[in-house]
């Protein structure tokens, strides 16, 4: 079998990037004009959201997954959507074409911050941002009579249906956003939408609804604290970041000691140099593509990771320390002696039961109907791929290994685990996010 290599299409980096473009373009139409005017009268509200959309997005966070977002930068731009009277400035009273001109003026600073830094921008991303903000002006300044923004000013609304309507619409862009990023991704790592959703939402939600909530703040601080409201409805939002990444740190510190505990059989010369790695990395890209969640995901790289640890009891090191090649009842031994040490760190019940697992054949659950977790099945030809093309690039071993493997599809090998196998192999973006090295060398 010779790999082809399928690149990732572009087609919804090229939609978000035309919808963002005709966001700004309709705001520049309509409202224009109007800038030099908002400039004289708004100067030092323009300059605040500005500065705080900017610093925002290039106080970016970095979740576990490797997924990158700007939790600071998003509440910036939503709280721009609903700034109305302000203490000691004149009320904003603009148009959602002016709003999604302000925002993307702050996101445009930032990119070229960050390309001065030779660091990437995201700019299907940004555009995305301007999307879901564009929506969000147009529901809260645009939409009915009298608009929303435009309620907050009567003495006769109740503020809680104001507050509410703001809720509502800060979460139908907020969610117009998220989709698109999800599109992008699922898209760039050719893995299931209705799971990069998932991801998207779940992953940080904590950031999510405090960002949600941060526009109606400002609009009801603003009229007592001016300009002071924003820095001052960022503050919940501020802790949650912190508290996110502490919860980073702890993760990774986690995976350090996964990792630390999985180079035993790399430094008792049972395995290949980085073999435990690679397999991980592998593992966690194929699960992707199934559309695992994160914290499946996170299980399966340790398990993984450690999927191998069963070797130190061993007398003699199978060769290579290939285990594709060990005999059947070698490899469960294996397996077993991994989930028995595992299972002493109590919180790990998971990942043990994958490592376990790792050597059942799939005929086993075809046949007899017996309970094998998907990511058993996934750490199995992972292994197999690893172990068969000795960990090299070589196209002639790379497509040997994928023969053997097929060789044994529907009896060893889940089916659906060795197609999104091949899609990985076959194209190096495909269930891939960010750069980041799955542990430190």
């Amino acid at each position: 079998m010779t790999p082809i290599l399928r690149r990732p299409g572009r087609l919804a980096a090229g939609a978000v990037l035309a919808v963002g473009a005709l966001s700004v373009l309709r705001g520049l139409l309509t409202s224009g004009g109007d800038l030099p005017t908002l400039l004289a009268t708004h100067g030092h509200t323009l300059l605040v959201v500005v500065g705080f959309v900017a610093v925002g997005e290039l106080a970016r966070i970095r979740m576990p997954s490797g997924r990158e977002t700007a939790p600071l930068s998003s509440a910036s731009a939503m709280s721009a959507v609903f700034l109305g009277q302000i203490a000691g400035e004149p009320t904003l009273d603009i148009d959602s074409g002016l709003v999604v001109l302000v925002v993307t003026f702050g996101l445009v600073l930032a990119a070229a911050a960050r390309r001065s830094r030779h660091r990437a921008t995201g700019t299907p991303e940004l555009a995305a941002r301007v999307v879901g903000v564009s929506v969000a002006a147009v529901i809260a300044r645009d939409w009915g009579s009298p608009t929303l923004w435009e309620l907050q000013g009567l003495p006769s609304a109740s503020p809680g249906v104001v507050v509410l309507g703001m809720g509502l619409a800060a979460a139908v862009g907020l969610v117009t956003e998220l989709v698109l990023v999800a599109a992008l991704r699922a898209e760039r790592q050719q893995t299931p939408w209705s799971a990069a959703v998932r991801d998207e939402v779940g992953e940080a939600a904590p950031l999510t609804l405090a960002v949600l909530v941060t526009g109606p703040m400002v609009a009801l601080l603003a009229p007592v604290l001016g300009l002071l409201s924003l820095p001052v409805a960022l503050v919940p939002l501020a802790l949650a970041y912190t508290a996110v990444r502490q919860y980073i740190r702890n993760r990774e510190t986690n995976r350090q000691l996964i990792a630390t505990l999985s180079h035993l059989t790399e430094h008792g010369g049972y395995t290949p140099e980085h073999h435990a790695e690679r397999v991980a990395q592998l593992s966690v890209r194929v699960g992707r593509v199934l559309g695992l969640g994160e914290r499946a995901l996170r299980d399966l790289e340790y398990a993984a990771l450690l999927h191998d640890l069963g070797q130190i009891s061993l007398l003699d090191p199978i060769p290579d320390g290939a285990t594709v090649l060990a005999a059947p009842a070698d490899q469960r031994a294996i397996a077993q002696e991994g989930g028995r040490i595992i299972r002493r760190a109590e919180i790990f019940d998971d990942v043990a039961a994958y490592v376990e697992g790792q050597t059942t054949p799939y005929r086993m659950v075809r046949e007899l109907g017996e309970e094998v977790p998907m990511a058993a099945r996934i750490i199995k030809c992972a292994n197999a791929f690893d172990d068969l093309s000795g960990g090299t690039s070589d196209p002639g071993r790379v497509s040997a290994a994928m023969e053997r493997i097929h060789l044994g599809l529907g009896y060893e090998y889940d089916p659906d685990v060795v197609d999104a196998l091949t899609r990985v192999v076959e194209d190096g973006s495909v269930g891939r996010v960010g750069d980041r090295p799955l542990v430190a060398r």
